[in-house]
């Protein structure tokens, strides 16, 4: 029930987003403030898992090749800070590709890759707890390898890395407010716009204590996601 809620609120939110029912489309250049935070966040992380579990399995797979070369993705995007990593995609990958991408684009995809290896780093680890003999076991009854990893390894691999990748989606999270350094107005931007005017100025505590009880129950939210990851069976 509660997912879709969820899905409901988020299928009409890109509905109102793409114009419908008014028929005036929202660019990402007109987004600000909240939304711009929840946006980053949510498919920041909805875009990671998948690419932290490709990276996870490449990282550990037989071939040499793609093992380095997830190795060394990992390693470089892990080895360098963040807020880094948020001007090179802002104001470099731009030039390399001729203009034309925004920078709430290149935000996303900065937070996503980062978000995605360090994820990876926690799968492979759960995956390395698990022996290697339930796979051999798995595929001893004629399970294919990707149904192997679904339904026996997966599962317990989620229950191992729900503590530590909790801290990953948190840290996800938080690390939205950094975009305001290359131009894009989150709810930290909004915070600080609202703060210099002079009718609000007085009440800049207040300010930002908003700011920070909504990371707090975004980061209780993931919580509570993450100990029922930890807690279900299959």
């Amino acid at each position: 029930m509660r997912l879709a809620l969820i899905a409901l609120a988020l299928a009409v939110t890109l509905g109102a987003l793409a114009g419908m029912p008014w028929g005036a489309a929202i660019g990402p250049l007109r987004w600000g403030g909240l939304l711009v935070t929840l946006i980053l966040a949510i498919s920041a992380l909805v875009a990671a898992v998948p690419l932290a579990f490709g990276l996870a399995l490449l990282r550990r797979s037989g071939s040499h090749g793609g093992s380095l070369a997830a190795a060394a993705l990992i390693e470089a995007v892990r080895g360098v800070p963040l807020v880094t990593q948020l001007l090179f995609a802002s104001f470099v990958l731009p030039l390399l590709l001729g203009g034309g991408v925004s920078k709430f684009s290149m935000a996303l995809a900065a937070l996503t890759l980062h978000t995605a290896c360090l994820l990876a780093e926690v799968l492979r680890g759960a995956l390395q707890a698990i022996p290697a003999g339930q796979m051999m076991a798995a595929r001893a009854l004629g399970m294919r390898p990707a149904v192997a990893y679904w339904t026996v390894i997966w599962p317990q691999a989620r229950r191992i890395a729900a503590p530590a990748a909790l801290g990953v989606f948190v840290g996800a999270v938080k690390d939205t407010s950094l975009v305001s350094i290359i131009g894009v107005f989150d709810v930290l931007g909004a915070a600080k716009s609202v703060v210099a005017g002079t009718d609000w100025r007085p009440y800049h505590v207040e300010v930002y204590l908003a700011v920070a009880l909504l990371y707090f129950a975004a980061s209780l939210a993931l919580s509570r996601v993450a100990r029922a990851m930890e807690g279900r069976r299959g």
